[in-house]
């Protein structure tokens, strides 16, 4: 038997292992090789040392873990405003804007007048528009399920309309009035963010466990195989 044959049945020996080879062949071996009952020796001391080791002090993250999760390992919901307060601020928020479209239809426009007949129908889809985004508001307020869609909506009409508000402000086409009166619109889109963020980190509904299914006297529960038939079958 060589040393290497020897020595991996003693590291088995060692580890309470089957030995590849007769115990009594490796026995032989260690009373003729110095070498490997040398070996042996150190290893067993080894394998001593490393087993009755003290375990290394680690810090208890027992109270940390808990504070930072919840029951069911629901991620713990955000601080800020509720989903309930966002909806029911951009509800008035849709309330606001409504109200200024009902002002610019019976005349109170914030500073949009109507001169010719041009003007008067840009005057009129200036109308509409403030009452489509108070509604559309207003729909996000009872509806989450719509803030994806409203946002892209009112993301890409706040884009254009803040270019046409910075050019017309440069030039003194606008007066500051009709200026700020955009500002409910950015409101409302920030509320939309904010409801739409908010709907995400909310932890899933937990839904109650299916109720069994009532089974008539005489009746079986699961699929039905008897009408099928092997395919070792002449029959098949």
């Amino acid at each position: 038997m060589n040393c290497d044959v020897c020595r991996e049945a003693l590291s088995a020996r060692i580890d309470d292992e089957p030995e590849p080879v007769p115990s009594a062949q490796v026995d032989r071996h260690l009373e003729e090789c110095r070498a490997c009952t040398e070996w042996y020796a150190a290893a067993t001391a080894a394998t001593r040392t490393l087993r009755m080791r003290a375990a290394p002090v680690t810090p208890d993250l027992t109270d940390t873990i808990l504070a930072r999760a919840e029951f069911g390992g629901v991620t713990p919901r955000r601080r800020g405003l509720s989903l309930s307060a966002l909806r029911m601020i951009l509800l008035g928020i849709g309330a606001v804007q409504c109200a200024l479209g009902l002002a610019q239809l019976v005349g109170h426009g914030v500073g949009v007048h109507a001169d010719h007949e041009i003007g008067s129908h840009l005057f009129n889809e200036s109308t509409a528009w403030s009452f489509a985004l108070g509604a559309g508001m207003v729909w996000g307020a009872l509806s989450v399920r719509a803030v994806t869609g409203l946002i892209a909506v009112f993301g890409s009409f706040a884009a254009v309309v803040s270019v046409f508000v910075a050019h017309d402000l440069l030039r003194h086409e606008m007066s500051a009035t009709r200026a700020e009166s955009h500002v409910v619109l950015l409101a409302g889109l920030l509320v939309l963010v904010l409801i739409q963020r908010r709907q995400r980190g909310e932890p899933p509904e937990v839904t109650a466990a299916p109720s069994p299914i009532a089974v008539p006297p005489g009746a079986r529960t699961g699929r039905r195989t008897g009408h099928l038939r092997s395919t070792h079958d002449p029959a098949a």
